[in-house]
């Protein structure tokens, strides 16, 4: 769950990044780029799960030649996070939003919290994606509705900030075991993240 704390903090961020040019909202330009966007948080995707398939595939090892000890779990968690970052970029930009400067992550992750989370907006769009189903809303009712998917968008959220913090964090001399664990952890994470604003962007793509 994003605390107040943390939205606080995003919401202060938001503004001196605004200010500094880090961030520009309202940027027409930015729209065009979401497919763009998109493609690579596909790619990164693709390339966290055929190195996570390889490193756990002994057999697979051996049709491509390499190493029985070969393992690359760091860059499964590496491009697991790049897909939601790519992901994120994507869904900040159909909103008008670029990120720009040499700390685009950070910027990108208090820009997700202060647009989305903040204001609810992420889990508006969600809603719009499972109106345009037509199921639901007569079941469970609207107010239920907007609980889950307001449930989905901290999830969400969440993730992102904790791959961040991980990308950044992970320590390279961690066991092998240690390591598969965080690497399926976050390409399980990512596949999800990347699913729900595949999701968002789909209804106005």
């Amino acid at each position: 769950m994003i605390t107040e704390e943390r939205i606080a903090e995003a919401k202060r961020n938001v503004k001196q990044y605004i200010d500094e040019g880090l961030l520009r909202v309202r940027d027409s330009d930015a729209p065009k780029f979401v497919s763009f966007f998109m493609k690579n948080a596909g790619s990164s995707l693709q390339t966290a799960s055929i190195l996570q398939e390889v490193s756990d595939d002994d057999k697979l090892k051996t049709a491509l030649k390499v190493s029985r000890d070969f393992e690359a779990y760091l860059w499964v968690i590496v491009s697991s996070y790049y897909s939601m970052f790519y992901a994120a970029t994507a869904l900040l930009a159909r909103q008008g939003i670029r990120v720009t400067g040499q700390i685009v992550h950070k910027v990108t992750a208090d820009a997700l919290i202060h647009f989305f989370v903040s204001n609810e907006k992420l889990a508006k769009l969600l809603e719009q994606y499972e109106e345009a189903k037509a199921v639901g809303l007569e079941l469970i009712g609207r107010e239920e509705l907007m609980r889950r998917l307001q449930k989905k968008a901290d999830e969400l959220i969440v993730a992102y900030e904790s791959e961040r913090k991980k990308r950044s964090k992970f320590q390279y001399d961690i066991g092998v075991h240690a390591k598969k664990g965080y690497a399926q952890t976050s390409l399980d994470r990512a596949r999800d993240f990347v699913f729900e604003i595949s999701k968002v962007l789909k209804p106005s793509a």
